[in-house]
């Protein structure tokens, strides 16, 4: 006999994931022992973990190109993803090899790091693992898997940390990044406006994450008792954000 209505276990991780209760405070509120409710949570989050990504949200580049928005379609039509990179804190690990590999120097503490890609009309198409802190732009587009799925003639558009421009030219696609300041000390006027170009438009995939976020289960650091089943959760806020309404109009 279940303890929980099915229905009322989803309740439950959902308050979870959303709001941050507490399992104390979920087996108060839904009449069971705390054990039930950490038993629900691992079993919903890697049940939804599986059935929300067998969902193949990488979508064919002829409805890539048939949903483009027209800010893209003059000067950026060949854009398959935009990526970038976020950065979710962790609790401390008292291990000093461990704590050395999730340190982040951006963020200046221990934090898992995640890809994540959008198309250009804002439905997001990849969300990779978490990696440790410590691992670069570069390192985690090497592994994640993203390079795999592009195509020949794609072009990406990312943040000037993916200095990723011989893998991707291995590919046969482009890198369409905002253009570094050189020694002149200034930005040329064309390299000005595509700096407001691309980051106009590129904007879009730190919105969506944005949006991830917005689930207050990040908002605190992740305690380490939560290490094997966090990147299920980060997957499964990004796949549910998609549900949302349109990110661009």
């Amino acid at each position: 006999p279940r303890s929980v209505l099915l229905v009322d276990e989803l309740f439950i991780f959902l308050c979870r994931l959303r709001l941050n209760l507490l399992e104390n405070d979920l087996s108060v509120r839904f009449n069971c022992h705390v054990s039930t409710v950490s038993r629900k949570l691992i079993t919903w989050v890697n049940y939804l973990y599986i059935v929300l990504g067998s969902i193949p949200i990488w979508i064919p580049k002829s409805e890539v190109q048939r949903l483009m928005p027209d800010a893209f379609k003059i000067k950026y039509k060949n854009t398959r993803v935009i990526i970038d990179s976020t950065e979710i804190r962790s609790q401390h690990p008292s291990s000093l090899l461990l704590n050395s590999q999730m340190y982040s120097n951006y963020k200046s503490y221990t934090t898992y790091k995640s890809l994540v890609g959008i198309a250009p009309h804002g439905a997001v198409t990849f969300v990779s693992p978490l990696y440790t802190g410590s691992m670069s732009d570069n390192e985690i587009t090497k592994l994640c898997g993203i390079l795999d799925l592009i195509e020949p003639g794609d072009s990406i558009m990312a943040d000037k940390g993916f200095l990723v421009h011989k893998l991707v030219e291995e590919k046969g696609c482009t890198l369409n990044l905002p253009p570094f300041l050189r020694n002149e000390g200034q930005f040329s006027p064309s390299e000005c406006n595509k700096t407001e170009e691309i980051a106009s438009l590129r904007i879009h995939v730190e919105r969506f994450i944005r949006r991830a976020k917005e689930n207050h289960m990040f908002d605190s650091e992740i305690p380490l008792t939560q290490m094997g089943s966090i990147t299920q959760y980060w997957t499964v806020a990004c796949l549910l954000a998609n549900f949302k309404s349109p990110l661009i109009k």
